[in-house]
Order: C-alpha cells, then sequence, then structure tokens
C-alpha cells in the first residue's frame, strides 16, 4: 500500500478535526510520493532506538502517538536532533506519521484505553480537544487507589500528592494534561489521574483540595498502542508490529 493511502485511511478514522489547534500530528517524513508501507512499526515515539529497530529489520514506515515534527524545523542538515532524525529516515526510505491528540480524544483512544486500564467506565468527556475523561468510582480510600495504581503502572516514574483520605470522582487523563485539572475539579472530580503534571502543579492541586497521581507519561500512553497497531493492521492489511521502549526503575 502506498503510504500516502495509508495515512489518507487512518485520517479518516482517527481524524485530523479532533487534533488540538497547536498539535502537528499527521504524516511527518515521506521519502517519496510513491514510497510503499509494507512493514509497519508502531512506536510511541520516533526515538533513536526505534529507527535502529526500523533499519535493522525492514520496516518502511514508523507510525507513533508522539508526532516526529512538534515544532517548526529551521534548519534540516542535522543540527538539531529531531532534524537529524528526520534526515535519518529520508536516508533509509523510511516513512513516519504521529497521531496525538486526536487519538486521546478520539473514542477508544488513549484515555479511554487509560479508564480501562484503571477500571473505571468514563461518564463524560471534557477539557481541551475532550481528551479528558471523568470517572465516577465509588468511595475508596487514597491510599489504597494509589497503591492500585502503582501496583498496575509500575513505580518508575510514580508520583502522588494526597488532598483528602477518600475519593469518589476521578479525571483520568493520558500524557501531561496540566491545565485540565481546575476544569476537573469544578466538575467534582477529586482524584486526577494522568501521565504527569508539573511538580508545583501538583502540590497546588493538593493544597486546593485535588488528589493527584502520576503513572508516567510513557506508562499512561502506551497501553494504548494495541489498539493503534490494530487500526493500523486492519486500514493497510500489512505486517505490523508494536515496538515498546524499556522504562527503567531507579
Amino acid at each position: 500500500m502506498k503510504t500516502c493511502e495509508l495515512y489518507k485511511k487512518l485520517d479518516e478514522i482517527i481524524p485530523s478535526s479532533l487534533s488540538c489547534e497547536w498539535d502537528n500530528d499527521g504524516l511527518s517524513v515521506l521519502p517519496s510520493p510513491e514510497h510503499e508501507s509494507k512493514r509497519i512499526l508502531i512506536a510511541l515515539d520516533v526515538r533513536n532506538e526505534v529507527i535502529d529497530y526500523a533499519e535493522k529489520n525492514g520496516f518502511d514506515t514508523i507510525v507513533t502517538h508522539h508526532p516526529l515534527i512538534f515544532s517548526p524545523l529551521k534548519e534540516l542538515c542535522g543540527e538539531t536532533v529531531v532534524s537529524k532524525k528526520a534526515l535519518r529516515l529520508i536516508r533509509s526510505n523510511i516513512a513516519a506519521m504521529g497521531f496525538h491528540t486526536r487519538f486521546d480524544a478520539l473514542d477508544g483512544g488513549v484515555s479511554d484505553i487509560l479508564c480501562k486500564t484503571l477500571g473505571f467506565t468514563p461518564a463524560m468527556k471534557f477539557g481541551e480537544g475532550l481528551c479528558a475523561r471523568l470517572c465516577g468510582i465509588g468511595e475508596h480510600s487514597f491510599d489504597e487507589l494509589a497503591a492500585h495504581v502503582k501496583e498496575i503502572f509500575g513505580p518508575a516514574h510514580f508520583f502522588a500528592e494526597k488532598a483528602t483520605e477518600k475519593v469518589h470522582c476521578a479525571a483520568v487523563c493520558g500524557g501531561a494534561p496540566d491545565d485540565e485539572i481546575t476544569e476537573a475539579k469544578a466538575l467534582g472530580a477529586d482524584v486526577f489521574i494522568c501521565g504527569e503534571v508539573k511538580y508545583h502543579n501538583a502540590i497546588d492541586a493538593a493544597d486546593d483540595g485535588m488528589n493527584v497521581i502520576c503513572v508516567g507519561h510513557y506508562e499512561s500512553e502506551s497501553p494504548a498502542l494495541q489498539r493503534l497497531c490494530e487500526t493500523v493492521s486492519a486500514a493497510s492489511g500489512e505486517y505490523v508490529e508494536i515496538y515498546g521502549v524499556k522504562q527503567y526503575a531507579v
């Protein structure tokens, strides 16, 4: 399948109309208009180790959650990390495309899968681009909930700030949704579960009555890679594989 055709199909399934205005996801690198996608690698980011694996194993296309080119490139000379990766992909005849906030917002996308992983049922969408979810979770001890979440996602990037002994309503969002904390509290949430928030935002939220649990940016989004893999496989009919970057606990 031609890569342009694959992107067109995926854009219909995960439409760019769902992307936040500041986002820059989509088709980032296309070595040629006739480029074909026959072996497709799924990853969260276009890391050097992902490109290494793609080169060594004959992958011609990388599909990620985070876009390779997020901010405008000022040069294509290999002077910056991003331009160096882009040049490397072109030289290796590997295309790259990403589905970022549109995949966060998508029904059954990143935030919905994060809720499912936690065992929660979303009741409503909120936040910029409707990327976040509000979930009634019944009454829980915050300490017990935090321990349960840590057990699911591991300790590598786990962080929590406690505000209350009991929690009843969770706001859930993958990634780093600092700006959604205030709206979550206004909607009745008393615990915010996400990938990461800035330290001072977390302690300010806790002092304002909002419990915060951060599981790690990668950890909050990587469960959705399976859904992305299935989507790409169905759209392309080609070989698709997931590459998972190892996260370390220190």
